[in-house]
């Protein structure tokens, strides 16, 4: 099976694993989704976006208060032992009780019957000690689940970033914000290709907030294409190896496909020694 790094560039140095090894896949799409990350983003160009695949996402969730209305997204992981977490951004955090939020996960429509979907509820949500709602550092959050969600095709959980990214490599965001800056919420699931880019282009686009250290960006230079208000703390994927990773947490940014301003994430991998302390 071909993967990003046949293209010449150079493969980034591999950890060990911090998750369960069953991760990462789309049972319900032939090629694992293949086609959608190696297309360049033809077959899937949120703003600028295209509906994803139904049901082909099985490790995205709605993130949504006790009364049920969507806040954010967010994406399932598994610890080594195979338990289920949560993953949202921290910014998506307003009350400091976990049992004031929800997650619907196996979902495509956000008006429609989603007959294989589960709902979770939380017992403890840790958010990162050295978050800044004003600079967004470190702008991750993980929620403990009260039960454990049944594993089906629906629902799955994404693998955890054990390698950087590196300049030029493909993305796939998704979730169900809004499809301009200030418009209406997608009503079902929509996904966008996305190049990432180098840190020094990051750091170029927003000098003085950008920070290497715990955060990647994504983007076209001309715009055109973005994740936007509703789909916050949702994931951007990378394809590795055959498998599906969370590689960024959908952050910040300026508007929404404004040209030059690319999205910004949390970065997963320079985050993952402190989501190993939370979740193993």
């Amino acid at each position: 099976m071909n993967d990003l790094f046949s293209s010449g560039a150079a493969v980034p140095h591999k950890r060990a694993a911090i998750d369960a090894p069953d991760c990462g896949k789309r049972p319900l799409l032939a090629d694992n989704g293949e086609s959608e990350i190696l297309s360049g983003g033809k077959m899937s160009r949120i703003v600028g976006g295209q509906e994803a695949v139904r049901y082909s996402w099985p490790s995205i969730c709605s993130f949504m208060t006790s009364t049920g209305y969507h806040i954010c997204g967010s994406t399932l992981v598994k610890n080594r032992a195979g338990v289920f977490y949560l993953v949202t951004a921290a910014h998506c955090i307003s009350q400091q009780k976990a049992s004031r939020y929800l997650a619907r996960c196996g979902m495509h429509g956000m008006a429609t019957s989603n007959p294989d979907s589960v709902l979770l509820t939380f017992s403890r949500m840790t958010l990162h000690p050295r978050y800044s709602d004003m600079t967004f550092e470190n702008d991750i959050a993980i929620f403990e689940l009260i039960s454990q969600p049944i594993e089906t095709d629906y629902v799955q959980a994404a693998c955890i970033a054990n390698q950087t990214y590196y300049g030029g490599e493909g993305s796939i965001v998704a979730g169900w914000g809004t499809l301009s800056y200030g418009g209406e919420m997608a009503s079902t699931l929509k996904q966008v290709y996305k190049p990432i880019k180098p840190d020094s282009t990051c750091a170029i686009r927003y000098p003085g907030e950008f920070v290497a250290a715990n955060m990647m960006c994504a983007g076209e230079p001309t715009g055109g294409v973005d994740a936007c208000q509703g789909d916050s703390g949702g994931p951007l994927y990378t394809y590795r190896h055959g498998r599906w990773y969370l590689t960024g947490v959908v952050s910040w940014g300026y508007g929404c496909a404004a040209p030059r301003n690319p999205g910004v994430y949390a970065d997963v991998y320079n985050l993952r020694s402190w989501i190993d302390s939370v979740i193993n």
